[in-house]
């Protein structure tokens, strides 16, 4: 027989109907073993899994109203906090970007202004290692983007030339003997002051042995990375903001070069164009307005590059059978890698056939 019994509201007493019932199987012949499986399964806890996303992460990181960074200065005192982390990587004008939305750490306990990062998908893509981690198709060389370089109204320095003189191109921007040249070289002595061109945040300070050398690339507000090749040293490491004119590093011969010099280059989405589009290095100026447009021209050897054939040179190998191996003539090949007939073809090095 079940009983109900109510409490004063007229709601069931399930505690008191609970004890009563344990009171009438206890003096029938169900025995203890009755009572321990039926409240077997009642006794197990049940663990409750906390997941922390990335997204809550950064937004717990954004609740303060402002950040002490690491030179000692309050950066975005008023902080609004964002619903959304920076989107993954669109061919967008990183200029309609308004600064001081919020921070982002890329190291630990280092937080830069997320407008640094903005045009690019930040946990993808920030990367202390490599030159061009973006893995963006070349096909977007074709497209025009809008830059805008620098402030000119500001009172600030809006840009700086990397060096303190002028001084002399030796080697440009282009096809180069046996492979593409993504900057331009230019003389320096060492120990000369290297400096950043624009305001922007160290993404790689290392050294590459057989390559460039003691080398950094700044990350800059519009989405351009500059690059500054074969220094004796460099005096910033990464995840450190700078300013326009800031010394960097100095000149050196380091990594794989003949001679002391600068190798500089100008990078957007990964992929390198014509610094002298930008710079005049015999003039030491700037050659174009605080407004530039970015078109597939600036690319147009780095686009031909790419519709290139090369060819590893293997024992035996002669120019006459190269060009007859891929349709083409020895005068050409020569011209396309800064050679003559009589210069010897070693093992192991690559030639551009076509």
């Amino acid at each position: 027989m079940y009983h109900k019994f109510k409490n004063v509201n007229g709601k069931i007493s399930q505690v008191l109907f609970l004890t009563t019932f344990i009171l009438f199987v206890s003096n029938a012949s169900f025995g203890q073993g009755f009572i321990k499986k039926l409240f077997k399964k009642k006794d197990k806890k049940v663990e409750v899994t906390t997941t922390t996303t990335q997204d809550d992460t950064l937004k717990n990181q954004y609740a303060s109203s402002s950040f002490l960074l690491s030179n000692g200065e309050v950066d975005c005192a008023e902080i609004s906090l964002k619903n959304e982390i920076p989107t993954p990587y669109q061919r967008v004008n990183l200029n309609e970007t308004s600064t001081c939305q919020n921070l982002v750490e890329i190291q630990p306990g280092k937080f830069i202004d997320a407008t640094y990062l903005s045009g690019f998908d930040y946990f993808n893509t920030w990367d202390n290692y490599n030159v061009n981690p973006y893995n963006i198709s070349h096909k977007v060389l074709s497209d025009s983007i809008h830059l805008n370089l620098y402030d000119s109204t500001s009172t600030e320095t809006a840009w700086a030339y990397p060096l303190d003189k002028p001084q002399r191109v030796t080697s440009k921007y282009g096809f180069r003997r046996w492979r593409f040249h993504h900057g331009v070289d230019v003389k320096v002595a060492i120990g000369d002051s290297i400096r950043s061109m624009f305001d922007g945040v160290i993404r790689i300070a290392k050294y590459n042995r057989r390559g460039y050398g003691y080398y950094v690339m700044v990350r800059h507000k519009n989405g351009l990375e500059t690059l500054y090749g074969h220094m004796s040293r460099y005096i910033v490491k990464a995840g450190q903001e700078v300013k326009a004119g800031e010394v960097i590093g100095l000149g050196g011969n380091t990594g794989r070069s003949t001679g002391p010099h600068l190798h500089f280059e100008i990078r957007y989405q990964g992929y390198g164009f014509n610094p002298s589009d930008m710079v005049d290095f015999a003039q030491q100026e700037m050659k174009i307005p605080s407004e530039f447009e970015l078109t597939a021209k600036n690319y147009e050897l780095l686009i031909e590059s790419k519709k290139s054939v090369y060819h590893r040179i293997r024992s035996g190998d002669s120019l006459w059978k190269i060009s007859r191996k891929y349709g083409t003539s020895i005068t050409k090949i020569c011209r396309l890698n800064g050679m003559s007939k009589r210069t010897t073809l070693r093992v192991g090095r690559t030639i551009r056939v076509r």
